[in-house]
């Protein structure tokens, strides 16, 4: 882990202790009414999950607000009006700090601790609220990508949610965790990003606690379905997702909400910086279910960054080899060649993209480390027979910023990778030459961060 990326660490890790210290504590509503969690990876949407995973070694840190009107239940023999409806007024603010970090390719996983931080209820009504502040679930998730390419593909997600509230009627004394399986699956059509995921929340639900009129909850089949379209000359993301559940057995619950639930959110996702992406929308319910308010607007901020690992020694970056062949003197051993490359014969026209050899955030110089080696194996492959004739280096760019301001960032890149080429592995200027591309060309996804750190890039195009 790079030393720059400790103090974030272990800023979020004292963050989730102290989220973890107070215990929120329930009268009749539990983890039940916190419909609204925001997932852990920070890619595409909100809170409904896509098929991309955060790349190996990536951390995603998320923290998220939301206030929502009326969600919470009443009892339905209200004696302190004899009004079942009359006074129906409560608000809940509620936040989610979440944590996502890639383990290797097509696998990540994630943490999400919610809390809730503000209520206000009309005392006139029997209504269910939480007993004090604080952390109410600890919420630990898994995904593992099975099949896709950059603009489609299909996931894997499980998540296992261990309830923190005392006195939770939903989830019975002595409930256990709730595990939850869901297949995630998305994909492209006009440049518009959609997704949908299917599951079965399976519940541990404890006995029956004597003074509330509810029977812990079932198991539950659970939805949802988002599309997103990503305005690249604002660097936002405009979002809208629909996310709902509905129980397996309806069991005894004597409120005014339906066992079923159901909500649309519709908002924003602007990248305010390379790595800094803030949230602002709104939604409403779709039916009276638990935890559906009559409205709901939600704020938050993703920061992501890394690789944190593998990448902080040059060595590190070394590609692997070929085993090299048993019984030979050294002196006859052919030379190897890097995986990364092709084998055998080369052709007489190729690209190359070197993800290694990829540009900070705004800068033409400097470049992620191993660039040095990468480019030293590439001039060796680039000299065996038959030597190549010309190379054309072409820069690319994420699409932060102007049109014009990209367009002149990828072509100074790409003078950089040439000059270097020149000056230090002696090429002959007359069979190399440079081109810009900025943003017009990207390989990955410009709607979050490790996208645009591949769109950051150097291609090259052998002619031999």
């Amino acid at each position: 882990m790079s030393q720059h990326s400790t103090p974030r660490v272990a800023f979020i890790l004292a963050l989730m202790f102290l989220s973890v210290a107070t215990v929120a504590r329930g009268n009749v509503v539990g983890v039940d009414a916190q419909n609204f969690n925001a997932i852990t990876s920070g890619l595409d949407f909100v809170t409904v999950q896509s098929s991309q995973t955060l790349a190996p070694c990536i951390f995603n840190l998320g923290l998220f607000g939301n206030y929502a009107r009326n969600t919470l239940p009443l009892l339905r023999t209200n004696e302190a009006t004899g009004d079942e409806t009359q006074h129906h007024k409560d608000a809940v603010t509620g936040a989610d700090l979440n944590v996502g970090f890639g383990l290797m390719r097509n696998w990540d996983i994630g943490l999400s601790l919610p809390q809730i931080v503000a209520q206000s209820v009309d005392t006139k009504s029997l209504h269910g609220e939480f007993g004090q502040k604080g952390n109410t679930e600890v919420r630990l998730n898994t995904k593992y990508r099975l099949w896709g390419q950059r603009d489609y593909g299909v996931a894997v997600v499980g998540t296992l949610s261990i309830n923190r509230i005392t006195n939770n009627p939903y989830a019975g004394a002595g409930g256990g965790p709730t595990k939850t399986l869901e297949v995630a699956a998305d994909t492209t059509v006009a440049r518009v990003r959609m997704g949908v995921n299917l599951g079965y929340r399976l519940r541990s639900p404890g006995s029956k606690l004597p003074e509330f009129p509810i029977q812990p909850f079932k198991d539950q089949y659970i939805a949802s379905a988002a599309a997103s379209y990503h305005v690249r000359a604002i660097n936002t993301k405009f979002i809208a997702e629909v996310f709902g559940s509905r129980p397996v057995k309806t069991v005894t619950a004597d409120i005014d909400r339906t066992q079923s639930s159901a909500e649309a959110l519709l908002g924003a996702k602007h990248d305010l910086t390379h790595n800094i992406a803030l949230h602002l929308g709104g939604g409403t319910r779709l039916g009276n279910g638990v935890g559906s308010p009559d409205w709901r607007v939600y704020a938050g901020a993703n920061m992501a960054f890394g690789p944190v690992c593998g990448h902080d020694d040059e060595d590190e970056d070394k590609p692997r080899h070929r085993k090299k062949p048993e019984g030979k003197p050294a002196a006859q051993e052919p030379a190897e060649q890097p995986e990364w490359l092709p084998q055998g014969t080369p052709p007489k026209q190729e690209t190359i993209i070197l993800n290694d050899v990829m540009f900070a955030f705004d800068s033409d110089k400097e470049v992620l480390p191993g660039t040095k080696q990468r480019i030293r194996e590439l001039v060796a492959y680039m000299k065996q027979a038959p030597r190549y004739k010309s190379v054309s280096i072409e820069g690319h760019t994420d699409s932060i910023g102007s049109d014009a301001y990209n367009q002149n960032l990828s072509e100074r890149r790409s003078n950089t990778i040439r000059r270097y080429l020149i000056e230090v592995h002696k090429l002959d200027p007359q069979t190399i030459s440079a081109v810009g591309y900025g943003a017009s060309q990207p390989i990955a996804d410009n709607g979050n961060y490790q996208g645009r750190q591949r769109n950051r890039r150097v291609e090259f195009k052998i002619t031999r």
